[in-house]
Protein backbone atom coordinates (compact mmCIF):
# COMPACT_ATOMS: atom_id res chain seq x y z
CA UNK A 1 0.00 0.00 0.00
CA UNK A 2 1.69 3.86 -0.99
CA UNK A 3 1.44 6.10 1.13
CA UNK A 4 0.66 9.45 0.20
CA UNK A 5 0.78 12.72 1.82
CA UNK A 6 -2.77 13.01 2.96
CA UNK A 7 -2.53 9.65 4.84
CA UNK A 8 0.88 10.93 6.32
CA UNK A 9 -0.39 14.41 7.73
CA UNK A 10 -3.93 11.64 8.63
CA UNK A 11 -1.96 9.43 10.57
CA UNK A 12 0.06 12.12 12.33
CA UNK A 13 -3.28 13.69 13.47
CA UNK A 14 -4.44 10.90 15.20
CA UNK A 15 -1.50 10.16 16.87
CA UNK A 16 -1.26 13.50 18.15
CA UNK A 17 -5.23 13.41 18.93
CA UNK A 18 -4.49 10.17 21.19
CA UNK A 19 -1.16 11.72 22.53
CA UNK A 20 -3.35 14.61 24.00
CA UNK A 21 -6.15 12.21 25.31
CA UNK A 22 -3.38 10.37 27.09
CA UNK A 23 -3.00 6.80 24.79
CA UNK A 24 0.28 5.42 24.35
CA UNK A 25 -0.32 2.09 23.22
CA UNK A 26 -3.37 1.52 20.92
CA UNK A 27 -4.48 -1.03 17.63
CA UNK A 28 -3.89 -0.44 13.75
CA UNK A 29 -4.63 2.66 12.72
CA UNK A 30 -7.91 2.47 10.23
CA UNK A 31 -6.81 5.15 6.72
CA UNK A 32 -10.54 4.11 5.25
CA UNK A 33 -11.57 7.64 4.19
CA UNK A 34 -15.18 6.30 4.30
CA UNK A 35 -15.33 7.02 8.05
CA UNK A 36 -15.23 10.03 9.57
CA UNK A 37 -12.60 11.28 11.77
CA UNK A 38 -13.98 12.04 15.55
CA UNK A 39 -12.73 13.46 18.87
CA UNK A 40 -14.77 13.22 22.37
CA UNK A 41 -13.34 16.55 23.59
CA UNK A 42 -14.04 17.05 27.70
CA UNK A 43 -17.51 17.98 28.68
CA UNK A 44 -15.92 20.00 31.43
CA UNK A 45 -14.64 23.42 31.21
CA UNK A 46 -11.76 22.96 33.31
CA UNK A 47 -10.17 19.67 31.21
CA UNK A 48 -11.11 21.35 27.82
CA UNK A 49 -8.78 24.48 29.06
CA UNK A 50 -6.47 22.07 30.33
CA UNK A 51 -6.85 19.96 26.91
CA UNK A 52 -6.38 23.37 24.51
CA UNK A 53 -3.41 24.46 26.38
CA UNK A 54 -1.60 21.07 25.18
CA UNK A 55 -2.60 20.97 22.14
CA UNK A 56 -0.21 20.91 19.26
CA UNK A 57 -2.68 20.12 16.46
CA UNK A 58 -1.22 23.04 13.96
CA UNK A 59 1.95 25.30 13.52
CA UNK A 60 0.47 27.77 15.64
CA UNK A 61 1.83 25.65 19.18
CA UNK A 62 5.47 26.06 17.65
CA UNK A 63 5.14 29.86 18.16
CA UNK A 64 2.73 30.60 20.28
CA UNK A 65 3.52 32.68 23.97
CA UNK A 66 0.50 30.84 25.90
CA UNK A 67 -2.58 29.66 25.31
CA UNK A 68 -5.53 32.07 25.41
CA UNK A 69 -8.64 30.11 26.78
CA UNK A 70 -10.91 32.94 27.62
CA UNK A 71 -11.15 35.70 30.29
CA UNK A 72 -13.45 36.30 32.38
CA UNK A 73 -16.40 33.47 33.78
CA UNK A 74 -17.23 31.23 31.61
CA UNK A 75 -20.55 30.88 33.62
CA UNK A 76 -21.55 34.71 32.13
CA UNK A 77 -24.95 34.69 30.31
CA UNK A 78 -23.36 36.92 27.55
CA UNK A 79 -20.02 35.36 25.04
CA UNK A 80 -18.19 37.94 23.16
CA UNK A 81 -16.27 35.61 20.73
CA UNK A 82 -13.33 37.28 18.42
CA UNK A 83 -11.25 35.28 15.90
CA UNK A 84 -7.85 36.24 16.89
CA UNK A 85 -8.97 38.93 19.15
CA UNK A 86 -6.53 40.36 21.72
CA UNK A 87 -8.57 41.29 24.06
CA UNK A 88 -5.21 40.92 27.22
CA UNK A 89 -4.22 44.15 25.34
CA UNK A 90 -5.27 47.20 27.57
CA UNK A 91 -6.01 49.47 24.12
CA UNK A 92 -7.90 46.42 22.51
CA UNK A 93 -10.20 45.39 26.49
CA UNK A 94 -10.68 49.07 26.59
CA UNK A 95 -12.48 48.86 23.50
CA UNK A 96 -14.74 45.88 24.70
CA UNK A 97 -15.05 47.39 27.93
CA UNK A 98 -16.32 50.68 26.60
CA UNK A 99 -18.77 49.00 24.17
CA UNK A 100 -20.19 46.82 26.55
CA UNK A 101 -20.48 49.47 29.29
CA UNK A 102 -21.30 52.48 27.62
CA UNK A 103 -23.54 51.03 24.95
CA UNK A 104 -25.00 47.78 25.79
CA UNK A 105 -25.24 48.85 29.56
CA UNK A 106 -23.90 45.16 30.36
CA UNK A 107 -20.87 45.10 33.06
CA UNK A 108 -17.69 43.60 31.70
CA UNK A 109 -17.62 41.02 34.40
CA UNK A 110 -20.81 39.78 33.31
CA UNK A 111 -19.21 38.84 30.15
CA UNK A 112 -16.75 36.44 28.77
CA UNK A 113 -14.89 36.80 26.69
CA UNK A 114 -12.84 34.01 24.30
CA UNK A 115 -11.76 33.43 20.48
CA UNK A 116 -11.81 30.75 17.57
CA UNK A 117 -8.03 30.69 17.84
CA UNK A 118 -6.08 29.91 21.36
CA UNK A 119 -2.73 30.68 21.08
CA UNK A 120 -1.64 33.59 21.62
CA UNK A 121 1.65 34.38 19.68
CA UNK A 122 3.94 36.95 18.03
CA UNK A 123 4.33 35.74 14.84
CA UNK A 124 2.18 37.20 12.06
CA UNK A 125 0.16 34.85 9.95
CA UNK A 126 -2.79 35.93 7.52
CA UNK A 127 -3.91 32.29 6.15
CA UNK A 128 -5.05 30.68 9.40
CA UNK A 129 -7.68 28.32 7.82
CA UNK A 130 -5.85 25.46 8.98
CA UNK A 131 -5.71 26.45 12.50
CA UNK A 132 -9.11 27.76 12.96
CA UNK A 133 -10.29 24.29 11.33
CA UNK A 134 -8.23 23.00 14.21
CA UNK A 135 -9.58 25.16 17.22
CA UNK A 136 -13.09 26.08 15.90
CA UNK A 137 -14.39 22.63 17.83
CA UNK A 138 -12.87 24.03 20.77
CA UNK A 139 -14.75 27.09 21.47
CA UNK A 140 -18.01 24.96 19.69
CA UNK A 141 -17.35 22.68 22.91
CA UNK A 142 -17.01 25.62 24.98
CA UNK A 143 -20.54 27.06 24.01
CA UNK A 144 -21.90 23.59 24.57
CA UNK A 145 -21.00 22.91 28.07
CA UNK A 146 -21.53 26.66 29.27
CA UNK A 147 -25.10 27.40 27.04
CA UNK A 148 -24.29 31.31 27.42
CA UNK A 149 -28.32 33.12 26.49
CA UNK A 150 -26.44 35.23 23.99
CA UNK A 151 -23.13 35.02 21.76
CA UNK A 152 -22.03 38.29 20.12
CA UNK A 153 -19.25 37.51 17.13
CA UNK A 154 -16.67 40.21 16.37
CA UNK A 155 -16.00 40.14 12.53
CA UNK A 156 -15.55 36.95 10.58
CA UNK A 157 -15.90 34.86 13.93
CA UNK A 158 -19.16 34.91 12.76
CA UNK A 159 -18.15 33.35 9.67
CA UNK A 160 -16.82 30.01 10.90
CA UNK A 161 -18.74 29.59 13.77
CA UNK A 162 -22.26 29.80 11.71
CA UNK A 163 -20.59 28.55 8.41
CA UNK A 164 -21.86 31.41 7.11
CA UNK A 165 -19.85 33.23 3.94
CA UNK A 166 -21.67 36.24 3.56
CA UNK A 167 -20.59 39.56 3.77
CA UNK A 168 -19.85 40.74 7.66
CA UNK A 169 -21.66 44.20 6.46
CA UNK A 170 -24.86 42.07 5.54
CA UNK A 171 -24.73 40.49 8.74
CA UNK A 172 -23.87 42.84 11.00
CA UNK A 173 -26.76 44.22 13.67
CA UNK A 174 -29.35 41.43 12.70
CA UNK A 175 -30.15 38.03 14.92
CA UNK A 176 -29.21 34.64 14.38
CA UNK A 177 -29.77 31.43 16.05
CA UNK A 178 -27.14 29.30 17.04
CA UNK A 179 -28.15 25.83 18.38
CA UNK A 180 -31.00 27.35 20.24
CA UNK A 181 -28.86 30.57 21.30
CA UNK A 182 -29.53 34.05 20.03
CA UNK A 183 -26.05 35.10 18.50
CA UNK A 184 -25.79 38.59 17.06
CA UNK A 185 -22.90 39.35 15.01
CA UNK A 186 -20.85 42.81 14.99
CA UNK A 187 -17.60 44.51 13.25
CA UNK A 188 -14.78 44.23 15.09
CA UNK A 189 -13.74 46.89 16.99
CA UNK A 190 -10.20 47.10 15.76
CA UNK A 191 -11.62 47.64 12.03
CA UNK A 192 -13.69 50.14 13.41
CA UNK A 193 -10.34 51.91 14.79
CA UNK A 194 -8.48 51.75 11.37
CA UNK A 195 -11.83 52.63 9.43
CA UNK A 196 -13.16 55.07 11.61
CA UNK A 197 -15.68 56.20 8.77
CA UNK A 198 -17.50 52.72 9.80
CA UNK A 199 -18.18 54.09 13.10
CA UNK A 200 -22.23 55.65 13.02
CA UNK A 201 -23.07 52.11 11.46
CA UNK A 202 -21.50 50.34 14.19
CA UNK A 203 -23.23 52.69 16.75
CA UNK A 204 -26.66 51.69 14.72
CA UNK A 205 -25.29 48.30 15.35
CA UNK A 206 -25.34 48.12 18.48
CA UNK A 207 -28.22 50.41 19.44
CA UNK A 208 -29.77 46.79 17.53
CA UNK A 209 -28.10 44.50 19.39
CA UNK A 210 -28.76 46.26 22.60
CA UNK A 211 -32.52 45.97 21.85
CA UNK A 212 -32.18 42.13 21.04
CA UNK A 213 -30.06 41.58 24.58
CA UNK A 214 -32.57 43.32 26.40
CA UNK A 215 -35.71 41.42 24.98
CA UNK A 216 -33.60 37.82 25.67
Amino acid sequence: MNITNEMKKEILYILKMKKLLGIEHFNQIDLNPKKNKTTVLPTDVKSLKEYVTNCSLCELYKTKEKSFFGKGSSECDIYILGLNYNFELEKEFSMIKNMCEKVLNRNINDIYMTNIIKCSTNKIKTDLENEIKTCIHYVEQQINISKPKIIITLGNAFKYLMKNDDDIMNVVGNSFNYNGLLLLPLMDPMFINKNPSYKEKMFKDLKKIKIAMDKK
